[in-house]
């Protein structure tokens, strides 16, 4: 992408104009005899954050080139901003196969710069947002993630109203990559930039995103709020992206389940009696022995970082995995009881 100078243009309260919109309606693309992305449809509305996330296979790159213009959709069409493709613009991206391989950084960013103070300083906050400190560097010499920094920096530099971001931090450890996600996620809110944002790390999506969709085989199996996405833990594609997500057993009683002993609120109505209560590792607690809960034995226990990851084996036969704070280290076949947090849950009936 090569930017003139003139393209960049700092307004007064440092925020741009309103994100364009985007529409997909039935969009469908083939590749290879097979249907990779499956009538789509999607409205985006101007300033949204939207993060998508689905299994490998899933189509979200696909999807992601189509937005953007790189690719045309074998079926539907593409607004952007009220305008249909091909008269709709293409858009601003940052794909993983797309990176500057020459020249220095602060040229890369915007060419022709040095001759603007105003935009030489805005280069320079930009490459200090994405945390590469050396203007004047090679290219050539930067590792891959720090060319996926100048990539953002690069984009970011043409104002775009709407942007496409495809797994953009994906070649930078943890906290680096957290670090550059929320600063990134404060620039576009400011600008009030349209993005969609596609990413293979599930924290990442619910963490940046004002809406999640979850893609599955091409087509839309979850949309809406990351609270409400994450809430679906009974769809088999949702759970699987964003899980895990165990099930034990229980009995629906009016607008309660008994669980362990335990009686918990309902997510939503539920027909009374037997069925099956979907849990995730954060609403499972480790309690004392005379506590409400059932008893269990420690399968596996994996350290990462924060938590613990544990998986134990209750004595009903279920499968469940505990997270816990990471001082309490429990050893292959401890017995432990275990019990769930008051919140309410979401069941399902028996198969």
């Amino acid at each position: 992408m090569v930017v003139d100078s003139a393209a960049l243009t700092v307004p007064a309260d440092g925020s741009s104009g309103a994100g364009w919109s985007i529409r997909l309606d039935d969009v469908g693309r083939v590749r290879g005899g097979e249907r990779v992305v499956d009538g789509v449809e999607l409205h985006i509305a101007g300033g949204t954050i939207l993060a998508i996330v689905g299994e490998s296979g899933c189509g979200a790159t696909t999807l992601a080139n189509i937005i953007a213009g790189r690719e045309r959709p074998d079926e539907g069409e593409v607004r952007i901003d009220g305008r249909a493709r091909p008269d709709a613009p293409r858009l601003a991206a940052v794909f993983t196969d797309v990176a500057p391989r020459f020249g220095r950084v602060r040229d890369v960013v915007l060419p022709r710069a040095g001759g603007n103070p105003r935009v030489a300083a805005e280069v320079d906050r930009l490459l200090t947002l994405v945390e590469l400190p050396d203007p004047d560097a090679p290219v050539r010499r930067l590792s891959r993630g720090d060319r996926q920094r100048l990539a953002i920096a690069r984009v970011l530099a043409t104002e775009p109203r709407a942007l496409v971001l495809d797994d953009a931090l994906s070649a930078l450890h943890t906290s680096a990559r957290e670090r550059l996600r929320d600063a990134l996620v404060r620039e576009l809110r400011r600008r009030r930039t349209t993005t969609v944002w596609v990413t293979r790390d599930t924290a990442e999506a619910i963490a940046v995103a004002d809406r999640v969709i979850v893609l599955h085989h091409g087509r839309i199996a979850a949309d809406g709020t990351p609270e409400q996405v994450y809430a679906r833990a009974d769809e088999p594609a949702v759970a699987a992206v964003l899980g895990p997500v165990d099930t034990v057993p229980g009995i629906v009683e009016g607008s309660v389940v008994d669980v362990w002993g335990q009686h918990l609120p309902l997510a939503a109505s539920a027909h009374d009696g037997h069925c099956e209560v979907l849990i995730r590792p954060e609403n499972v607690v480790l309690v004392a022995p005379e506590a409400p809960g059932v008893d269990g034995v420690v399968e596996e226990s994996t350290f990462l970082g924060h938590v613990r990851r544990s998986r134990v084996r209750t004595s009903d036969g279920s499968l469940v995995h505990v997270e816990h704070g990471a001082q309490a280290r429990l050893d292959d076949h401890a017995r432990v009881r275990i019990a769930l947090a008051p919140v309410p849950v979401t069941t399902r009936p028996l198969s």
